[in-house]
């Protein structure tokens, strides 16, 4: 079909671009690459999002298969893609997904295990941590300052986590994790402190939310007195700490554990 500027306008000038709106359906995000344009499609057929487009090359529209019903292909020749892109692109296939809204906060409050961001200075790092929070069972992830859950290049590395795994985002996620609290449970926090458990002897709680605090300086003090216990990974041959996003998987997986 011939692609009207509404079905559009997501896709344009998508360098550098955070989020995307469409001129009719509102907020939305876009997903790059076959991979992760599949598993959008997939959740699509499940009910569990609205994909509003899926943007391709000419010559590349008869290997996509049936599309979910309500989902408008679009097509283009390479350079006209890569104009309205604002860059060369070459992952091949593209969408336009609405952004979905935000789960209850009932269903954190009943989770047994969540990840608490209270500040993500790093888009790759939120990626990241989606990703591992997913790939490892957990119940959830609350977000705080930073990157949004569903900017282009979180979704991106998430491959899907942004949309598979419940997420709240909070300018301060202080109320809503203090209010998970009455139910019970242990809030632990990753810091290096005086205090801090070795991670290898961390017997996690039947209830367990951990905080990881940003890459620059970890935790402020704030957060740390939030916090009723600290864990912390003990580092070998002088290296002085572990990127959030890994430090985060090797914790997850010991909450898996317990």
């Amino acid at each position: 079909m011939i692609p009207l500027e509404s079905d559009l306008s997501p896709y344009r000038h998508l360098h550098g671009a955070k989020g995307s709106l469409h001129s009719v359906a509102g907020p939305c995000f876009v997903c790059e690459g076959r991979i992760l344009v599949e598993s959008a499609l997939a959740a699509a057929r499940e009910g569990k999002l609205t994909v509003l487009s899926v943007l391709t090359y000419r010559n590349a529209a008869a290997s996509l298969g049936p599309l979910p019903e309500g989902t408008v292909l679009l097509t283009l020749e390479e350079p006209e893609l890569h104009e309205l892109v604002g860059f060369p692109f070459h992952r091949g296939v593209l969408c336009a997904v609405t952004t979905p809204p935000e789960p209850p906060e009932a269903d954190l409050l009943s989770a047994r295990r969540i990840v608490v961001l209270p500040h993500v200075d790093n888009v790759d790092n939120l990626g990241l941590i989606l990703r591992s929070a997913a790939a490892l069972g957990l119940d959830g992830v609350l977000a705080g300052r930073g990157p949004a859950v569903f900017e282009r290049r979180t979704v991106r590395v998430s491959m899907g986590a942004a949309w598979a795994l419940p997420v709240w985002q909070r300018e301060d996620p202080w109320p809503l994790l203090e209010a998970w609290c009455q139910g019970g449970g242990e809030v632990i926090g990753a810091a290096f402190t005086p205090s801090a458990l070795d991670a290898r002897a961390w017997l996690p709680a039947d209830r367990t939310a951990l905080v990881l605090g940003p890459e620059g300086h970890g935790l402020d003090p704030i957060w740390l007195a939030h916090c009723h216990r600290h864990v912390a990974i003990p580092m070998a041959r002088q290296v002085d700490s572990l990127n959030v996003a890994a430090a985060g998987a090797i914790l997850m997986f010991r909450m898996m554990e317990g």
